[in-house]
């Protein structure tokens, strides 16, 4: 009976209407219910069709879902490596920086001290040269006198008693022996200095005034090869030497050390041996006479 039941339902199914239909009692409810399912698929009948799909894809893909786990896995992976990366950029770029920085720093530090040496050095000659100027002025101020005395005596001459004169210079030309510092010093106490020889003609008037070697300011006693008159000027600025030179040698100055092993710091004009026109090197404990300027 429950066969011709379904039989009858599935006929029913695939009617167009059952409403002018008329069944038994007894069945009637059994047929209402099958009914009530036809219509409901009849009104979508391609529900059944995807629950059928759904189960059958579950049972073909039974690791759909873990396969879509990792692949969220996957993502969260990459999005981390790539903060990673942006992280390390950063930390780079800011070690970059740093760096840059700091050695902007030490090139501004290594800058200013060198500026601050190169003051200082400005600072020195500044100072030096304003001794020279006031030299000169007492210099000029004091032949400024000796002429004003002389044009109202007009029996004066420029130069003290004692002293030889060479336009507006005065020589004076000891008559005992010291060593170089201890010339220096007797010039200074006279009033004046070891004697500056900056021209042709001075070395000219000077040289036939002497009959043996005499100290000169020259010395090369603060840094060897240097040379630098008394009153702190190089050598080179002078324009002029008149250092001995011969072919067979040798050329002065030579700093010789068999006699003193510090060297021959000092100059001289003539040496030992008579050539009193041109200038030497010798030991500063040598003694000689030496030829003081003003």
């Amino acid at each position: 009976m429950q066969a011709v039941y379904e039989d009858m339902s599935l006929n029913i199914c695939k009617m167009d209407s059952i409403e002018n239909y008329h069944f038994p009692t007894d069945i009637e409810d059994d047929i209402y219910v099958n009914t009530e399912d036809c219509r409901a698929e009849l009104k979508n009948p391609g529900l059944q069709a995807v629950d059928d799909d759904n189960v059958n894809t579950q049972q073909l893909h039974p690791k759909t879902k873990q396969r879509t786990a990792s692949s969220r896995y996957n993502i969260i992976i990459s999005a981390l490596g790539l903060l990673l990366l942006g992280a390390l950029s950063s930390l780079c770029a800011v070690g970059i920086l740093y760096h840059n920085k700091v050695v902007s720093t030490e090139i501004l530090s290594e800058g200013h001290e060198n500026t601050t040496a190169e003051l200082m050095v400005l600072q020195y000659k500044a100072t030096e040269t304003e001794k020279r100027i006031g030299m000169l002025k007492a210099k000029y101020q004091q032949a400024h006198e000796r002429l004003s005395a002389c044009n109202a005596k007009q029996t004066c001459t420029l130069c003290e008693e004692g002293w030889k004169s060479l336009g507006l210079k005065c020589y004076y030309f000891s008559t005992h022996k010291l060593n170089w510092t201890q010339s220096r010093d007797y010039c200074v106490e006279k009033g004046g200095h070891l004697v500056i020889i900056t021209s042709q003609t001075e070395q000219g008037f000077l040289f036939p005034q002497i009959g043996e070697t005499h100290w000169i300011g020259l010395n090369d006693l603060e840094t060897e090869g240097q040379w630098m008159w008394v009153n702190n000027q190089p050598l080179n600025e002078t324009g002029v030497t008149f250092w001995f030179s011969a072919p067979e040698g040798p050329n002065q100055p030579d700093n010789w050390t068999k006699m003193d092993p510090s060297g021959e710091n000092c100059a001289a004009l003539g040496d030992a041996n008579g050539n009193i026109h041109t200038w030497f090197d010798a030991s500063c404990s040598t003694i000689k006479k030496c030829i003081c300027e003003k």
